[in-house]
This record gives C-alpha cells, sequence and structure tokens, in this order.
C-alpha cells in the first residue's frame, strides 16, 4: 500500500520540502534574508544598535572596531541612528585595511605568477591595492566622525561636536560660564568675572612637559 498523502493545507505548512524553489523563490528568499541584516539589533552592551550584518563572525574584526569606537562617539554626539550603516562601513574598510597588511607582511609586495611561457615573474601583490583602497576608504569615512585632529576641529567650530568627562588625559573639560554683560556689571556693583582657574596638570604628563616651555607673561618680568 502507498504512502498516504497529506491533505493540501497540511502540505502548505511543511513548506513543500520536496519541490525545489525556482528562481524567483530565491531571489525573494535571498532579499529577505539581505532586509534582516540590515536591521539594526539592539542589546544592552557596547554592540546597542549595531547592524545586523556586522554579526556575522567573518567580520569579527570590524564588530570588534564598532564596540570599541561606537560608545565614545556616542558620547561626544557625533553618532546617531542616521549614522549607523555609515559608521558600519568606516568599520568594515578599517578591518580590511588589516586584513590586506596582513598579508602583505605575510607574502611580501609582490607574487610569483606563472606566464604564458611556462615561466614564473614577479607581480605586485594584489593585497597592495586593497590595502591603499581600503586605506583611502577609511580616511574619507573618518572624516565624517572627526577621527583626526582637523575634523575634530571643524566639528568643534561648528558645533557639531560636544565634549565630555571622557578626555584623552583622563581630566575633565572646564567650561567657563559666560561673563554678564559691562552695563549690567556696572548697574549691579558687581566684580567682574574671574576666568576659572585651569585644572592641575599632573607632574611628568605630555601636557606638563609642554608648559615648562611657557614664557613669562608681558608686564611681570622685573626690571
Amino acid at each position: 500500500m502507498g504512502r498516504h498523502r497529506d491533505n493540501p493545507a497540511d502540505q502548505a505548512a511543511k513548506g513543500y520540502p520536496g519541490k525545489r524553489k525556482s528562481k524567483t523563490e530565491k531571489a525573494i528568499a535571498e532579499a529577505e534574508r539581505l532586509a534582516g541584516l540590515l536591521v539594526a539589533v539592539r542589546t544592552q552592551t557596547p554592540s546597542e544598535n549595531k547592524p545586523g550584518y556586522l554579526q556575522d563572525l567573518r567580520l569579527k574584526a570590524a564588530s570588534v572596531m564598532w564596540d570599541d569606537y561606537a560608545p565614545r562617539l556616542d558620547r561626544l554626539h557625533l553618532l546617531s541612528q542616521l549614522d549607523l550603516h555609515l559608521f558600519a562601513m568606516f568599520c568594515i574598510y578599517a578591518a580590511e585595511f588589516v586584513a590586506a597588511n596582513e598579508e602583505i607582511l605575510t607574502k611580501g609586495y609582490s607574487v610569483m605568477v606563472k606566464t604564458i611561457s611556462g615561466d614564473k615573474m614577479p607581480r605586485e601583490n594584489p593585497a597592495v591595492a586593497r590595502r591603499d583602497y581600503a586605506a583611502k576608504m577609511t580616511i574619507d569615512l573618518s572624516s565624517k566622525f572627526g577621527l583626526s585632529p582637523q575634523d575634530r576641529h571643524r566639528l568643534l567650530a561648528a558645533g557639531a561636536m560636544h565634549f565630555d568627562d571622557d578626555t584623552l588625559f583622563g581630566r575633565a573639560v572646564q567650561r567657563p560660564a559666560a561673563a554678564p554683560a559691562a552695563d549690567e556689571d556696572a548697574a549691579e556693583g558687581s566684580a567682574p568675572a574671574v576666568e576659572p582657574i585651569p585644572a592641575p596638570v599632573a607632574e611628568g604628563s605630555a601636557i606638563g612637559s609642554l608648559s615648562a616651555f611657557d614664557s613669562v607673561p608681558p608686564g611681570t618680568k622685573p626690571n
């Protein structure tokens, strides 16, 4: 006796496992998979809102870079929901630069290739071009997030970047209060605003070493 045939409803629920998908069905399934990768994954870790495609283990280096830089940029108000994919590209290109550079260090700047005659001759390692292109893209994208001194000054001047207490040297950034207008001081008889005293610099720090070259203000030297 032959196998009992399922009713059409049960067969549809199983997805017709014995039936091959058409070309269109495969394209639709792939499009749905890629759409899922574009969705930001919400977590309670530094990976908060990391795009799904960076969760791929083959992009581990780019994912680690996201975890390191994204929280810092967020505190500086330089990374918003609208910037997720742009910053993900930066992480991928930065990781690609490292991978290509590692290949150059392993195989060298040139590799031996076989010619038509059967001989071998040196040719430039394709990793060199990959590394140079990844470097260019990394630099171009980094400017969007103030990842160079020049870019940070530009963003600060435009008011698009705000420092928090997590500075390079671990010192709090002091923001002096706005001084009152001169006519208000005269009317109320209040003393002029005093400039805040900068925080002391730790001995032996980079800034402390540079401060030794400061000159004495004019008018304070003895005659």
